[in-house]
């Protein structure tokens, strides 16, 4: 074969790979970065041994590039389906950031890309659930032996409805030692004066959303410290509302045939559960701590975390807290 012609079938190549999805311009790259993931990538961390609970709207494996061995186990809680699969695209979308491997022609190298993953999905194509599919949800990654719980969900989590079975089984899962992580909401352009009702249950770790300049998204659910007669609380560090913020805006994952921009708190969610499934590969004896070592864990986040925008946002003693900014980043 001639160098012409041998050229013109690597182009080929590149050129299906490309449009057919086998390469993407994702561009996460800034976020990756500010959670200093790609440094924990460098170390050789990605998520090994660490299972992860996915509670969401399902997951297309034909999707993305996939290792199909580390999805353990799948319940299909709204249609009672046995074969995975995702009506909805949210789900997919936040396992591609997480789980997708890079390959031959580059692609999309997701945060843990080695974790063990439980799909549940127990919210419908156009984002309905409720509060005893949410406990059926974490309930089932407690027995399948979930370190961490991602209650990404869906988008506009407000529209769930939440009560008290749902929220008893995320104080059961913090008991056992596994870390419960859930979005702040998506309400912030309409404000109704707190966090996402499960990202405010003291023990489970609330993410707002920052974009590429470090400011806070105008979507971002603030939190309310104060008591609310009914709901909560004073709350107290290191369980003041959001706890955090990542990355949420215009991020880049699977989605369709191929890839698409999104911005909501779930993806903030994803980017701190998967930083967490590295840091709990690093230092697996966090897992053997039960409710101490998922206390222990937030309160050494929360010390660390940086603080993003202005300093005198923050307040607190002990530990500095802003209501939208949470302990930072």
């Amino acid at each position: 074969m001639s160098k012409k012609l041998r050229l013109l079938a690597i182009l080929s190549i590149l050129f299906l790979a490309l449009f057919s999805g086998c390469i993407s311009n994702v561009k996460n790259e800034w976020a990756l970065s500010v959670v200093q993931i790609d440094k924990l990538h460098d170390l050789g961390f990605t998520g090994k041994n660490v299972r992860i609970g996915l509670i969401d709207t399902g997951l297309d494996l034909r999707k993305g590039n996939f290792d199909e061995s580390k999805f353990i186990a799948w319940k299909d809680l709204i249609n009672g389906r046995k074969d995975f699969y995702d009506d909805s695209g949210h789900g997919t979308f936040i396992a591609g950031l997480l789980f997708s491997r890079a390959d031959l022609f580059g692609g999309m190298r997701g945060i843990c890309p080695d974790s063990e993953v439980i799909v549940v999905k127990a919210v419908s194509e156009t984002g309905e659930s409720n509060d005893s599919l949410i406990a059926e949800a974490i309930e089932f990654c407690i027995q399948y032996g979930a370190d961490i719980i991602l209650l990404s969900l869906y988008k506009n989590q407000e529209g769930i409805e939440i009560g008290g079975k749902s929220i008893e089984e995320c104080r059961e899962a913090v008991k056992k030692g596994i870390i419960v992580i859930a979005p702040a909401g998506d309400d912030g352009l309409n404000d109704d004066g707190d966090v996402f009702d499960l990202s405010g249950i003291d023990e489970v770790i609330s993410v707002g959303s920052v974009g590429r300049d470090l400011y806070i998204s105008p979507f971002s659910s603030r939190g309310n410290q104060a008591e609310v007669l009914g709901k909560h609380s004073e709350r107290l560090d290191p369980n003041k509302k959001p706890e955090f913020v990542a990355p949420g805006e215009d991020i880049e994952s699977i989605y369709g045939e191929g890839f698409a921009q999104r911005s909501e708190t779930s993806i903030s969610a994803s980017f701190v559960a998967g930083s967490i499934a590295l840091l709990l590969e690093a230092y697996p004896h966090l897992k053997d701590q039960g409710e101490s070592g998922v206390a222990i864990l937030k309160n050494v986040l929360a010390v660390t975390a940086k603080k993003i925008g202005d300093e005198s946002l923050y307040s607190g003693e002990d530990l500095k807290h802003n209501d939208r900014y949470g302990y930072g980043l």
